[in-house]
């Protein structure tokens, strides 16, 4: 089939909606009509709760968390969490009941007692049977237990004990005791063959009823009445009779049993009135008594196992179903409801008391229902003629029509009529709106035409020439004759429009990215509200007659956004169904236009692409819906008259946290208030639950933590949240949930503090304020003393300083006294050595001139001249001779040299006067030529006397120089 639509249309089913659901409500002759399947069975297996899969009984405590009796022991269930507790001698637990005062009681073999909470978040037995008398503490299995006008009755098959504040009262049985229960306020007792009723003050038993009344078949369960004055009595042969309390009389007798023999092993009646029976070997199934008959209302096989050993219905009203292996339970009142699984389902609508559906594998209709129906699997029957792909269904003038992958097809009861030679046919679509009896015939590739008569069906065309694309999604332009749109997958749009008889097509138009449209892929066209829409990839749109163009619909792109795909849109009543891209949502329009898609979002990806089945029902919380899975019925609100919990309180269980490397946990019932965590603390961790959320497998949290958080957490599927480190402080933890069907809890909140560092303590904080005040005032004095200090230092530098400076001064005056000596000296020592080159200069004219004399006295011929020249020669020797000159000159030298020669004389106390004269000439500077005028010696002299003088004297040449 879909390799033939492929050859013939290259666009394909992707993105091309078919507008089948717009005319099919027409099809329910009972308006009011309310439909609705199975709900979905949610199962818990040993690795779930990580026990024995066999259970006996249930209990449910005031906080919503489940007990449950097991071979192993008492489990508990917070809707998140499972733990365990044992008997002392390990039994398996058959009974458990809540009492009025909150106390939970286990019974078990020859144990009886109660659970207590522990202060790490578990619990544990406590046992009562060790007050008992010894010879009644081989008490046997206990069956029951129950509780009447403040008493506590625990019953085997070998006593019964009474319980009533802490006093015990053991009652014997005549045969044995095979049966407990209370109805009507009526404690009821099977001894042996009688029923008894017993009052608990005075332990008195009154016959009621003899088995032989009752075919003397096994008692299961006595079940409350809707007659006042009767009660139901259930046997295990499937038999329920009904007893007038008054007078003790069996009114009526009604089998449950459905062929042949079946074991009835337990039963209860819920709230909402309705019997559940548990069987051997035949599951769960669901009763009502209407009158003087019962209806069976539904089958439940998708049990993990065929034998039921007990039901219990919980305060949020889930059924449980204890079994021989696992444990299930189910909402009976749950808003999505399974009707028909293991096809696709492409149209559904009512006809003749009978739901049809149509299915990729053709077909199928349910048994005939004349009131409130609960459609079962089991019941959908497949008409033959019809195998292969069904595309849509089609009231017209009480005739029903199938659209099919091989033609069209009238459907008469069993039976199925082919309506001309159409091939591929999608739906069937009104002329006009005037005519009822003339439509057209959308096909892969065009449109054909039918009009129904009172004789039959007659084929008018079966192809209107002028338009070869496909019709799938055909509608009337609104407010247009004879022009209607056509959306194609890939192409865009089309307006086409025929002549007055809708023999042909006389124009086609085409629409596409320059008339305004985003793309041309995967645009859809509905009717809403008057208003012809156009969804696309990128938000809703309408057409403009006058400018020709496609424009954004403001309000409804505002509400769903322009970045995803609207494929479906229907209105119905203040709801607005629709498809965004692959999930189901629907529009409150009493709600402020609210978009809600949680309770669908288990549906979701499971839709037909394109060919999504939304079928509305009588109001605007009941909706059919087809998948690929199956058909679905949605009803958002319970029935009336059943008790529900209204957004019930998340329950913060316990909480765990890391102190001194060790991890304490602590149910909050353990905690002291207010809750104070010291400062040393980390990693606190709060665990929490949803107890009474119905969909306990799709729970999310989250959570908002004051003090520490701006906003609350994103939704989690974490029941818990970890905090690693938290300063000190009060915070404010809110947690909140919500399920996926819809269900949301009132904000649970918990008020903790962490403590203050020691160090961050009052007193503590006190005392640092006085450390850092005196500290301060330390500081401060300290710094007035470092400020004086400084002054001070400031004022003995500035003294300093100036001392400097007048030393400066004196030094400058000094070496200014010193340059100006030195240069005086130099000026001595200038005029010493001119002196000495003077007297050197004279001593040298002289011995000249005395040796000219001696020549002229020589040659002399006079004696007085020789006398004369002789005196003068002796004159000149003497004045040679005088040393007072050099005498004067040593002194005036030593004068100006007074430093160097006194270091000369202190480090060379032997020196001579010559070598003192040679060391001033040296440190003069003098020239070897000069000093050897001076000392009257030649150069080579001087010479050697230099070279004396350093080899006597060693270093003097270094200190000459310094």
């Amino acid at each position: 089939m879909h390799k033939q639509n492929q050859k013939k249309f290259p666009g394909g089913f992707m993105g091309v909606l078919i507008y089948l659901l717009l005319f099919t409500f027409e099809a329910y002759p009972n308006a009011k009509r309310s439909i609705i399947g199975n709900p979905p069975v949610y199962h818990f297996s040993h690795t779930d709760y990580n026990s024995d899969s066999q259970f006996w009984t249930a209990c449910q405590d005031t906080a919503g968390l489940m007990y449950l009796g097991n071979n192993t022991g008492v489990l508990r269930f917070d809707g998140e969490r499972w733990d365990k507790a044992t008997l002392p001698n390990n039994s398996s637990v058959r009974s458990l009941y809540c009492a009025s005062d909150g106390t939970i009681y286990a019974g078990g073999f020859n144990e009886f007692g109660i659970i207590k909470n522990k202060e790490d978040d578990g619990f544990t037995y406590q046992s009562l049977i060790t007050n008992l008398p010894d010879k009644y503490k081989d008490f046997g299995n206990v069956w029951k237990i129950l509780e009447k006008d403040g008493t506590i009755i625990f019953q085997s098959f070998n006593y019964i004990c009474l319980l009533d504040n802490g006093n015990y009262k053991i009652i014997e049985p005549e045969d044995y005791f095979g049966y407990a229960g209370i109805c009507k306020n009526h404690l009821f007792v099977l001894d042996g063959n009688t029923l008894f009723t017993l009052d608990v003050r005075t332990s008195q038993f009154t016959p009621f009823l003899s088995t032989q009344r009752l075919n003397n078949e096994e008692i299961v369960n006595i079940l409350s009445s809707d007659q006042k004055e009767h009660i139901l009595i259930l046997t295990k042969a499937g038999n329920i009779y009904s007893v007038n309390l008054s007078t003790k009389t069996v009114q009526k007798r009604l089998s449950l049993t459905t062929g042949g023999p079946e074991v009835f092993t337990s039963a209860i009646k819920s709230t909402s009135g309705i019997i559940y029976t548990g069987t051997l070997s035949h599951k769960l199934i669901s009763w009502q008594i209407k009158g003087d008959r019962i209806q069976q209302v539904r089958t439940f096989t998708e049990l993990q196992d065929k034998t039921v050993l007990n039901l219990f219905e919980s305060r949020e009203g889930l059924i449980w179903i204890l079994l021989n292996k696992g444990l299930d339970f189910f909402d009976p009142h749950a808003p999505l409801t399974l009707m028909f699984q293991g096809s696709s389902i492409y149209d559904a609508l009512w006809f003749k008391n009978r739901l049809y559906i149509a299915t990729n594998q053709g077909v199928f209709h349910s048994s005939t229902h004349t009131t409130d129906t609960i459609i079962s699997q089991n019941e959908f029957t497949r008409i033959q003629g019809l195998q292969g792909q069904a595309w849509s269904l089609k009231v017209i003038n009480d005739k029903l029509f199938c659209a099919h992958d091989r033609g069209l097809f009238q459907i008469l009861e069993n039976k199925t009529v082919r309506i001309g030679n159409f091939s591929g046919v999608w739906k069937l679509y009104p002329i006009s709106s005037q005519s009822t009896s003339h439509y057209f015939v959308c096909t892969y590739n065009g449109l054909g035409s039918i009009h129904l008569t009172p004789l039959g069906v007659e084929v008018i065309h079966e192809k209107i020439p002028g338009f070869e694309e496909s019709t799938r999604d055909l509608m009337a332009v609104g407010g247009q004759e004879h022009s209607y749109w056509v959306c194609h997958g890939y192409k865009g749009v089309y307006r086409i429009k025929t002549n007055e008889n809708h023999s042909r097509i006389v124009s086609t138009e085409h629409f596409s990215e320059q008339n305004g449209l985003p793309s041309t892929f995967n645009i859809n066209v509905h009717q809403w509200r008057g208003e012809d829409i156009f969804s696309t990839n990128h938000g809703l749109y309408v057409f403009n007659e006058a400018t020709g163009r496609f424009e954004v619909h403001k309000f409804l792109t505002t509400l769903l956004g322009n970045d995803k795909n609207i494929r479906q849109l229907i209105a119905h009543g203040d709801t607005t169904w629709c498809v965004i891209d692959d999930q189901i949502a629907f529009i409150d329009h009493t709600n402020n236009n609210a978009v809600i898609t949680d309770p669908f979002l288990s549906l979701k990806g499971t839709l037909n692409r394109g060919m999504e089945c939304i079928v509305p029902l009588n109001g605007s919380n009941e909706v059919l819906i087809g998948t690929t899975h199956g058909l679905f019925a949605y009803k958002s609100s319970p029935p009336k008259g059943i008790n529900t919990i209204n957004h019930p309180k998340t329950h913060i269980r316990s909480i765990s946290y890391s102190f001194k490397d060790t991890t304490i946990t602590r149910n909050m019932k353990f905690f002291e208030t207010p809750i104070v965590f010291p400062n040393e603390v980390y990693n606190i961790k709060f665990h929490f639950s949803a107890p009474f959320i119905k969909d306990k497998t799709n729970i999310r949290y989250a959570y908002f933590l004051e003090g520490y958080m701006s906003d609350w957490s994103p939704w989690q599927e974490k029941p818990d949240v970890n905090f690693s480190f938290l300063k000190w402080g009060d915070y404010t933890l809110k947690v909140k949930a919500k399920s996926l069907s819809g269900e949301f809890t009132n904000v649970a909140k918990v008020t903790f503090t962490v403590e203050r560092a020691w160090y961050a303590t009052w007193p503590w904080i006190i005392f640092w304020i006085g450390v850092g005040i005196t500290i301060i005032f330390s500081l401060y004095k300290q710094v007035q003393k470092i400020i004086l200090k400084e002054k001070e230092k400031t004022r003995e530098e500035e003294k300093q300083l100036q001392k400097a400076r007048e030393i400066e001064r004196e030094n400058q005056i000094i070496l200014q006294e010193k340059k100006r000596m030195e240069a005086e000296n130099i000026e001595k020592s200038k005029d010493l050595v001119n002196n000495a080159l003077l007297i050197a200069k004279m001593r040298e004219l002289l011995i000249d001139i005395q040796a000219e004399l001696n020549n002229v006295r020589k040659n002399a011929g006079n004696d007085t001249v020789r006398k004369s020249i002789l005196e003068m020669v002796k004159k000149i020797q003497m004045s040679l001779n005088d040393e007072s000159q050099y005498q004067l000159f040593d002194t005036n030298l030593e004068r100006v040299h007074q430093d160097l020669f006194n270091e000369l004389k202190s480090r060379y106390p032997a020196i001579s006067a010559k070598d003192l004269r040679l060391c001033a000439f040296i440190k003069m500077e003098l020239a070897n030529k000069e000093i050897a005028s001076i000392f009257n010696i030649s150069v080579r002299g001087v010479e050697t006397a230099r070279y004396r003088l350093k080899k006597k004297y060693p270093g003097i040449q270094e200190l000459i120089d310094s």
